[in-house]
């Protein structure tokens, strides 16, 4: 296997820690994939290596991808990788890279890519390329519905997440949220002290 696998898995922001996005680069040519993957790195990114459909899949079964960049042309087929991306993560931003003839672009956009680019590609574009949708993901509404089996939440704790929420929005006012809401203001405390004992335990 050629896999690369991420490091520096994060970054400051602030005074704080946070996760960087974890990119998945799928490409059989392994100079090609090394230029990627030092693009964005550079660019702050944390990457893991793919150079074939089933390494691919792998990695997008074993770890939270925020964006792949997909060779349409591999040992198989990019669709094929393409189509369990949609499955495993719906939201999740893929770009389709190839050097093939221009119907490959059609066959990308019907299977729902999000960009294409055609080889030769500057590095930079690529990486600004990726950076931007990213982002565009990050200031999406989040919304609860579970990508993976273990993302599941009970009701009550996808309940609790949302009325925390609202409140937060509504400047910590709980009566408020409770009135927007429709809910008594018992609901909305008691959905703070169960999130607190499940940080708790």
């Amino acid at each position: 296997m050629n896999n690369v696998m991420p490091h520096e898995e994060f970054r400051v922001n602030g005074d704080a820690l946070e996760l960087k996005p974890l990119v998945l680069v799928v490409d059989d040519d392994a100079d090609m994939q090394a230029l990627i993957i030092g693009a964005l790195r550079r660019a702050g990114m944390a990457c893991v290596g793919a150079s074939s459909v089933e390494e691919a899949l792998t990695a997008m079964q074993t770890q939270k991808i925020s964006l792949t960049v997909l060779d349409w042309g591999l040992d198989r087929s990019g669709v094929e990788v393409l189509t369990v991306a949609r499955e495993l993560y719906p939201s999740m931003p893929v770009v389709v890279i190839s050097g093939m003839p221009l119907e490959v672009r059609t066959d990308a956009v019907v299977n729902k890519a999000d960009a294409f680019l055609s080889k030769p590609f500057s590095a930079t574009v690529l990486a600004g390329q990726v950076m931007q949708l990213i982002e565009r993901t990050r200031q999406a509404p989040a919304i609860f519905l579970p990508q993976r089996p273990e993302d599941v939440l009970s009701l009550q704790e996808v309940q609790s997440i949302y009325i925390r929420h609202v409140v937060q929005l509504l400047g910590g006012n709980k009566s408020r949220a409770a009135e927007v809401l429709g809910i008594h203001r018992h609901t909305v405390s008691t959905a703070y002290t169960a999130t607190s004992e499940t940080q708790k335990s």
